[in-house]
């Protein structure tokens, strides 16, 4: 599943990548398009001074153009660049004026007004040209021959054309275009590595969310087998002498009760962390006071603490507010104290402290219990871990203590930590932003 979700992100990775170098690239070509063929048609559009061009010119063998031999008066261009201007006849054809000169019949042909008032580009011959067209204004030229004396005739002027050669234009585009295609060729290409690297990274938590669930669910697994493993046993024990009294078989009846308590106390903490999981599991918050929650949590252990024979000590600052939920405080000094009086032997100290500070109220638990390896602390807060699972099964243990714990200081916005030495001791460090009322 895995493989299959690595090689769908990382195509999809690609394909967004790729759209997004072709849309740069296809942007920079349009718009440095516009901009160089801008500046042309500004100039084109610029023809606003009059002149008066001497426009006579003999007979050109070979050419269509019509001859005159009177100065014709139009309109062109004083701009930054040139501008060649032609005008058109009624019979299609173009005056031939001195700056006609050097055109092609083909290149005539090619350059026949097609559109009025709007730029386009047309090739004629091996050049580029940007041309204009406006409509005449009833300007009309009168010419002849001037060899045989010919009658005159007269000629009305249908189009005004303006052209700018655009080669360079157009070659620099060309070159650009051939850039950006071989660009996105190694874009696309790029675009392969980093969709597969982005799919990796993305598959990171995927990974270790899937691995932990997996893990989760072996260990729950495992521990839930173990005292159905039990119940079962004595439950078979029990059917084998259908006459006993409750009296004769009260060791089995016993055990399955206390094995059916921690069965029940481990899928509680189960449902408490998979809801935890999914943020199904809100926080019921109210003005609550922590030191009167400590004071009740150490009241309740001082009969377990009894038992074993160890000292339970509290100080406990007075008038500590909070905005929090009252009973996964309650848990919170439960599990905490819970596990201070399970692993420390007989004889043993337990303190808890509790002081209101600036802008915090600060938690400790510590005890001089049996202690935690150092290379066992960073997984202590780890679902299920216990550094000897055979004693933690026998004090009853599931390993999901410090987990919930965890979550609840981390739900209430403070921070926890553990400190501990081997046959020294533990010590707890909770932290909890004050109320701010």
């Amino acid at each position: 599943m895995i493989n299959r979700t690595r090689m769908q992100l990382t195509i999809r990775n690609a394909a967004v990548l790729s759209v997004i170098l072709i849309g740069l690239n296809l942007t920079v070509y349009i718009v440095m398009k516009q901009m160089l063929f801008a500046q042309v048609d500004r100039a084109m559009n610029g023809v606003n001074a009059t002149t008066t061009v001497a426009a006579v010119a003999p007979q050109i063998s070979g050419t269509k153009g019509l001859p005159l031999d009177r100065a014709v008066t139009f309109r062109v261009a004083q701009m930054d660049r040139p501008v060649i201007q032609l005008l058109w006849t009624d019979e299609d054809w173009p005056l031939p004026l001195p700056n006609k000169n050097g055109f092609t019949d083909e290149q005539l042909e090619r350059l026949k007004p097609s559109k009025l008032d709007e730029p386009y580009t047309v090739k004629a011959g091996n050049q580029y040209f940007r041309v204009l067209n406006v409509a005449g204004s009833g300007l009309t030229v009168t010419g002849g021959l001037t060899i045989s004396g010919g009658e005159s005739t007269t000629y009305t002027i249908k189009t005004q054309q303006s052209l700018s050669n655009v080669s360079a234009e157009i070659g620099m585009l060309d070159r650009l275009r051939l850039i950006l295609l071989l660009g996105g060729a190694a874009g696309l290409i790029v675009a392969i590595g980093a969709g597969f690297y982005l799919a990796n990274r993305a598959l990171i938590p995927i990974r270790l969310s899937l691995e932990k669930q997996q893990q989760f669910v072996s260990d729950a697994s495992h521990e839930l087998r173990t005292p159905l493993s039990v119940i079962q046993a004595h439950a078979e024990l029990l059917l084998r002498h259908p006459g006993h009294t409750i009296e004769q078989d009260s060791k089995h009846v016993s055990t399955v009760l206390q094995e059916a308590r921690r069965m029940n106390k481990l899928v509680g903490g189960l449902l408490t962390l998979a809801r935890s999981d999914s943020n199904q599991l809100e926080l019921e918050r109210k003005p609550v006071r922590l030191d009167l929650i400590v004071r009740e949590s150490v009241s309740k252990m001082e009969m377990l603490a009894e038992v074993k024979e160890l000292i339970l000590n509290a100080e406990i600052d007075d008038s500590i507010p909070l905005e929090a939920d009252e009973e996964r405080l309650h848990q919170l000094l439960a599990i905490l104290l819970d596990n201070a009086i399970k692993y420390t032997p007989e004889g043993g100290v337990v303190c808890v402290v509790c002081r209101k500070l600036a802008h915090t109220a600060q938690l400790e638990v510590e005890d001089t219990g049996i202690g935690i390896a150092p290379e066992e602390l960073p997984r202590v807060f780890d679902r299920f871990y216990r550094g000897d699972k055979a004693r933690g099964r026998r004090e009853g243990g599931s390993g999901l203590g410090l987990a919930i714990a965890r979550w609840i200081v981390e739900r209430h916005g403070g921070k926890i930590r553990l400190e501990s030495k081997l046959s020294t001791g533990t010590h707890v460090y909770v932290t909890l932003p004050l109320s701010s009322k």
